[in-house]
């Protein structure tokens, strides 16, 4: 009797307390669960590295490493001037076409960057679509013309092109939340428009343009499938030749540390950029008025922006439609394709439940904050540790699952490849946790708390208030953020080849493996399929950012 009753006699405030201290000790396992791979690789600088083997010296670790910074700063310095610039035409200026490149300017997103490299190889190839091009027009060129698309010159144009939508977004979308004050304030003191541009926007962009180079950069920083197939000595380039060609998983998991690095150092600029965003007193009091341009700068400042489109995804979706054309549909090259398809939907489906599953969890967490200032500083702080996989390149939670699986494992005689499946999905959550959050914290903060409060006056509460009332208003972003999870995971591409089952193939690796065959034509189908599937978050951004830009005028 009094065990069953030992729970009355203890106040509502203990038991409350009692309840709000175990959510943050869950928050600190699920963190260390998360983040488990990337400590496994920074533990691995401990670890003895075998001086037989030619991957672990140092000098070849230094080149891996310049490597990486120097496709950092080249991708950088053009995806950021071709995204600033752009921004700034369709945003500020008026000249035709210019409603048609705010859209057409996001497209080469969609297109995944070991994609285009591919097409690019292809088109560029002595035998490829530019030589019989010209040909064909009665002006044929040698071979030793052709550029030199396989060098770390095209590795920097390659993910450029695919990679400077990030920069573009963010700075489009900070500029039409801008008041045309600060441009007339500044045209006031004696400013041209263009001085103005330079002088007022563009610094006041600056946390903007900050963050989507951040993101730019951590995509170049995992690139895996450009810098392969043009031989670019990258450090992911470097780990995947260790690991598999030498079989050193220790120097792998050390080269993999020098990729974490890169990552926190990028994290840490965008965590910088992030708090240097300060309040606008003038936002949204009224839109910039844009400039008409003269016709011949309108010339130039649609052939600008209409350049990154072609070249970005014009070329390379025509490349995979004429190979597409060219091979035609087999009934082996459709089972293929439906294969592959399946695998990919099956594993995006179920890291997306995963993800979606914790992501609401964490976001409830944060929601709470807000009434329970005790905890709330722990609660953000072990949610934005939870939440740093995206920072992290696919190649470095996938080395630091093999590094950390194979010290715990080992002794018992357990190998890595037993795990299979669940292995890869939990280099999925661990990888993309991040897009789930965002979308079901940005979901859940939409749903006032008042809300709440009239629920429970009805009656409702508990689980009833998150069916009734919280789900509902949230599932739209729920969804979205289900979507860009699938897409993400059925793009990525090298910690899907360290850790796919054997003889399991996705879209991302079977296209890997055909186009490093220079099979292209096989790979065409299935090259095309994720370039739709990444179309779909294109699409559902447009419109919420037509329908934003609507409201504020």
């Amino acid at each position: 009797m009094t065990s069953a009753h030992a729970s009355d006699t203890v106040p509502p405030a203990a038991r409350l307390s009692k309840r709000r201290r175990a959510l943050p000790s869950g928050l600190v396992a699920l963190a260390f669960v998360l983040i488990l791979p990337s400590l496994g690789v920074l533990a691995s600088l401990f670890t003895p590295v075998d001086p037989d083997l030619g991957g672990a010296g140092l000098w070849t670790q230094f080149s891996y490493f310049q490597g990486t910074l120097v496709l950092c700063v080249g991708v950088g310095l053009l995806a950021g001037t071709m995204g600033v610039t752009a921004a700034c035409l369709v945003t500020v200026y008026a000249f035709p076409g210019r409603g048609f490149f705010a859209i057409a300017l996001m497209l080469p997103f969609a297109v995944p960057a070991y994609i285009a490299a591919y097409c690019y190889g292809d088109f560029l190839s002595p035998f490829g679509g530019l030589r019989s091009l010209v040909a064909a027009i009665g002006a044929p060129i040698p071979a030793t013309a052709l550029p030199h698309i396989r060098s770390m010159p095209g590795a920097i144009m390659i993910l450029s092109l695919t990679v400077y939508p990030y920069v573009y977004m963010a700075m489009r979308a900070d500029l039409i939340a801008r008041s045309d004050s600060f441009l007339e304030a500044a045209r006031s003191l004696g400013s041209t428009r263009l001085t103005a541009v330079l002088r007022v926007l563009l610094p006041s962009a600056r946390p903007a343009i900050i963050g989507g180079l951040t993101l730019a950069l951590m995509e170049t920083a995992a690139d895996f499938g450009v810098s392969d197939y043009f031989g670019v000595r990258t450090l992911t380039t470097g780990i995947f030749r260790t690991w598999y060609g030498l079989g050193d998983l220790s120097a792998a998991a050390q080269l993999a540390s020098g990729l974490f690095v890169i990552a926190a150092f990028l994290l840490l600029l965008e965590e910088l950029g992030r708090r240097a965003r300060h309040d606008n007193p003038v936002r949204r009091t009224r839109p910039i008025s844009r400039l008409r341009l003269s016709p011949a700068a309108s010339l130039g400042a649609a052939f600008f922006c209409a350049l990154p489109v072609c070249l970005g995804f014009v070329l390379p979706v025509g490349i995979l439609l004429a190979h597409a054309i060219d091979t035609g549909a087999t009934a082996a090259s459709m089972d293929t394709v439906l294969t592959a398809s399946g695998t990919t939907l099956a594993f995006a489906a179920g890291a997306a439940t995963l993800i979606m599953g914790l992501a609401v969890l964490f976001a409830y967490a944060a929601r709470r904050t807000t009434r329970d200032t005790s905890s709330g500083k722990a609660i953000t702080a072990f949610i934005r540790i939870a939440t740093l996989g995206y920072a992290i390149p696919g190649a470095v939670i996938a080395v630091g699952i093999l590094f950390v699986s194979g010290a715990l494992f080992a002794p018992f005689g357990l190998s890595i490849t037993q795990g299979g499946v669940l292995v890869l999905l939990y280099a999925y959550v661990a990888r993309f946790i991040t897009a789930g959050y965002n979308a079901a914290h940005g979901g859940l903060t939409q749903i006032s708390p008042l809300m709440d409060m009239a629920s429970r006056s009805l009656g409702v509460s508990g689980s009833a208030l998150v069916r009734a009332v919280h789900m509902p208003l949230a599932l739209p972003a729920l969804v979205s953020g289900a979507i860009i999870v699938m897409i993400d995971v059925s793009r990525e591409l090298p910690a899907t080849l360290l850790l796919r089952p054997f003889n399991v193939e996705t879209l991302a690796t079977s296209v890997y493996r055909l186009a490093s065959d220079e099979r292209l034509e096989a790979a065409a189908p299935m090259a095309l399929a994720l370039i739709l599937a990444g179309l779909a978050p294109l699409l559902i951004l447009a419109v919420s950012s037509r329908t934003r830009q609507r409201r504020a005028l």
